[in-house]
């Protein structure tokens, strides 16, 4: 079986996580936690794109690179797994995400 992967492309942020400065935004530290629950998956690969530091999968990706030119950075943070479009404009929960894993092996 190979490998799922999982890119979320975001907004730009000041760090790679964008938990940083004195009040970071509490959807970002959640998703951390979400994201450090899903390495122990060895099936996946998780991945994260920032227009900040990542602007190449950006620009190497152009269907994400289109929706981004049409609706701005606010479409932002859009999941993709196994280049598949799975969300625009929220960052999931883990239980989300498990539950996309698990359809996608259906």
């Amino acid at each position: 079986m190979s490998k799922k992967e999982l890119i979320i492309y975001e907004g730009v942020m000041c760090c790679s996580s964008g938990v940083c400065g004195p009040e970071p935004d509490k959807k970002l530290i959640d998703f951390n936690n979400t994201l450090r629950k899903l390495k122990n998956d060895e099936e996946l690969n998780v991945m994260r794109a920032s227009l900040s530091h990542d602007l190449s999968m950006f620009l190497d990706n152009k269907e994400i690179f289109q929706i981004v030119k049409e609706n701005g950075p606010s479409v932002l943070p859009i999941v993709t797994l196994n280049g598949k479009i799975m969300s625009k404009r929220n960052y999931l929960t883990y239980e989300e995400i498990k539950q996309m894993l698990e359809n996608e092996s259906k």
